[in-house]
């Protein structure tokens, strides 16, 4: 049985993550070639913005969650991963090799190529996470299994996620207070901060040399466990959002999504690119009016995102449909929503 607090939680991340990406990343174009910018580069008061997009916690939580039940081996996940992403790969390979061709200066083929891998750090640490499965259940056996990654913090950056992906496992049996990591999530944002020197925004910005996401760090991990506090805080209003259709393919394209969508803006950037640099999109994001330009373009990065979508589905290997339930009640842990 599904979850909808869990599935809408995870259409949360999605969302947030590919309009994150979509309204702070910028390839601009210029006499000399593309270089990658950031409205929150110009812009210091769309710094807030930041903490609410930038969601990577809540997606490692539910991935935790969700390993905690799932019945797929480990090599065929591998695989469901691996086909799209190298089919992916292939693809820009293609076009980057007609671009040079064409007389494209390596600095623009080399900021594509980095904007179409960026995701991709994700799906390691997922599959990293995934492999270690039986270690994050022994350590859900006890009550402070969930510590254990917290304080690997100190020498492990990685652990950041596996310690969202250890709350969303311990999620599975039994409940976790919401309020308590919201709190301690909020103020350690606050403090790291103020006085311990982290950047103020959730996110890199291009040009400056010191990211709470490269490597993730203290602040990172606060902004997650706040995230995830909230969620749980507000857990019978996603409940019922759960339950909604557009929630429901939100889910089942999740990783998908999170694959191409940064292939799409590209790939809306360069096709626009012979009717000149259009605001919005190829234009520099150094003034607010760039914003609302961009947000005139989502839809159509959406269309694009879809498209990609069906080019990968169509030569990925499909997901085996889940057994039929057995007759009776469904497992009560299962279903269970958590409690604030």
């Amino acid at each position: 049985m599904r979850n909808p607090f869990i599935d809408a939680v995870r259409a949360i991340a999605v969302v947030t993550v590919v309009l994150g990406h979509w309204l702070v990343t910028a390839l601009v174009d210029t006499p000399t070639g593309m270089y990658i910018d950031s409205p929150l580069k110009h812009l210091s008061s769309l710094t807030p913005v930041s903490w609410v997009l930038q969601t990577l916690g809540l997606f490692f939580f539910v991935g935790g969650y969700a390993a905690a039940y799932s019945k797929t081996s480990f090599l065929v996940r591998l695989k469901q991963l691996a086909v799209p992403t190298v089919l992916m790969l292939g693809c820009w390979a293609a076009v980057l090799f007609g671009l040079t061709l064409r007389g494209v200066d390596q600095g623009t083929a080399w900021n594509i190529g980095f904007l179409v891998t960026t995701p991709l750090w994700f799906f390691g640490v997922y599959l990293v996470l995934l492999a270690m499965k039986p270690l994050v259940r022994k350590l859900d056996e006890y009550s402070w299994g969930v510590l254990v990654p917290v304080l690997l913090v100190l020498v492990v950056p990685y652990a950041v996620w596996w310690a969202a992906w250890q709350l969303g496992c311990s999620l599975a049996r039994r409940r976790i207070p919401g309020p308590p990591l919201l709190v301690l999530g909020v103020l350690g944002y606050a403090l790291l901060t103020t006085f311990g020197g982290y950047p103020l925004s959730a996110v890199g910005i291009p040009g400056e040399a010191v990211s709470n996401l490269n490597p993730p760090n203290y602040a990172t991990l606060a902004l997650a466990f706040a995230q995830i506090g909230l969620v749980l805080m507000i857990a019978p209003l996603l409940t019922r959002l759960g339950t909604a259709k557009p929630v429901a393919w939100l889910n089942k394209h999740a990783l998908g999504i999170f694959l191409t969508h940064q292939s799409a803006l590209i790939t809306v950037t360069l096709a626009l690119s012979a009717w000149g640099s259009l605001p919005g999109l190829q234009q520099p994001p150094d003034h607010p009016d760039w914003v609302w330009q961009r947000l005139l373009w989502l839809p159509v990065c959406a269309a694009v995102t879809w498209g990609w979508l069906r080019a990968l589905r169509g030569r990925s290997p499909r997901r085996a449909a889940p057994p039929p339930a057995a007759p009776g009640p469904a497992p009560a842990s299962a279903v269970r929503t958590p409690a604030p």
